[in-house]
């Protein structure tokens, strides 16, 4: 590349004439431009290193505090506190002493939450249950038999139509609803249920006692012994949960009544093996079992099928 004019060197005569302007120096730069390179080896003449000068003068302004780099010094003002270290103990990053709020945190221990139940410890959830309030104990209804009297075989009926649903999974059986007389505990005979026209005087008669199985109707199979062919159902409604005990039993009663009508009505023969359990009547017509069949209870089998519990004469 070619330059349009030639180098060209101040002699002797520029040189003095550019010192004789000394006295203009600095006019059009700043004084720090001025300032000679100074190494940072501190020594007695030079004075300090201009990096500690600088480091000196940010840490004594908080705004620049750090812009150079962490500090030697940490300052405690903002040290978050810790709890100390137990050797072999775990650290748990919740404190063991609730914090202490000013009543205006809706969540806050000191302020008492119009909610009926009690707040939950998350720190100690074995605390939780010791505050809640105690549970209405249940009701157990004991049935006393008469002696002579024993539970009526009866083979499990099985609904193989009933399509599979939520409360056939394993461990959905439901207590047996008892039958008790009130006063005594004592079951009650066929016969005096079947002639009652009111509600029979039965222990928990008030009790909804299908409140909580969840279906809207059950049901309900009766079998006698030597009677296989002959196999007794009712569908029941639970009214929503709402079917009471007493109203229960005298539908029982009822469809045990129906099971020996079609006996009688269909004339049919004992099985062999079970004679001693063959329905006879009586001159007047009467089933002579009346007197001697005991209702104790309805037992759920599965799903939605219950089973009545009868009592007989050996």
């Amino acid at each position: 590349m070619a330059y349009p004019y030639p180098f060209a060197f101040p002699d002797a005569r520029q040189i003095s004439q550019a010192s004789s302007y000394s006295t203009l120096s600095g006019a059009l730069d700043p004084a720090s431009a001025q300032s000679t390179y100074r190494p940072n080896a501190s020594t007695p003449d030079n004075g300090i290193p201009i990096s500690q000068y600088i480091r000196a003068q940010t840490s004594s302004n908080p705004d620049l505090s750090g812009a150079l780099g962490p500090a030697h010094a940490q300052s405690h003002q903002y040290i978050r506190s810790r709890a100390p270290v137990c050797t072999g103990a775990s650290i748990s990053p919740y404190s063991a002493v609730p914090y202490a709020f000013n009543g205006s945190y809706e969540g806050s221990s000191s302020a008492r939450s119009p909610y009926p139940y009690p707040e939950r410890n998350v720190l100690h959830p074995a605390k939780y249950m010791a505050n809640m309030p105690p549970a209405a104990p249940k009701k157990m209804y004991k049935t006393v038999v008469p002696s002579g009297f024993h539970r009526l075989p009866q083979p499990v009926v099985t609904d193989t139509s009933a399509s599979p649903k939520s409360w056939c999974r394993i461990g959905s059986q439901h207590a047996a609803i008892k039958f008790n007389k009130k006063g005594g505990g004592m079951a009650f005979r066929v016969d005096e249920l079947v002639e009652l026209e009111d509600k029979p005087e039965v222990e928990g008669g008030h009790d909804q006692v299908f409140s909580g199985i969840g279906d809207r109707f059950i049901k309900v199979f009766i079998t006698w012994p030597g009677y296989s062919q002959l196999i007794v159902e009712r569908r029941i409604c639970t009214d929503n949960g709402t079917l009471k005990r007493e109203k229960l039993l005298k539908l029982l009663a009822k469809y045990v009544e129906d099971l020996v009508q079609n006996i009688h009505r269909k004339s049919i023969h004992v099985e062999k093996g079970y004679e001693k359990y063959k329905v006879e009547w009586r001159p007047r017509g009467v089933p002579s079992i009346w007197r001697d069949c005991l209702i104790t209870s309805l037992v759920h089998e599965s799903g939605s099928n219950w089973q009545v519990e009868l009592h007989v004469k050996a």
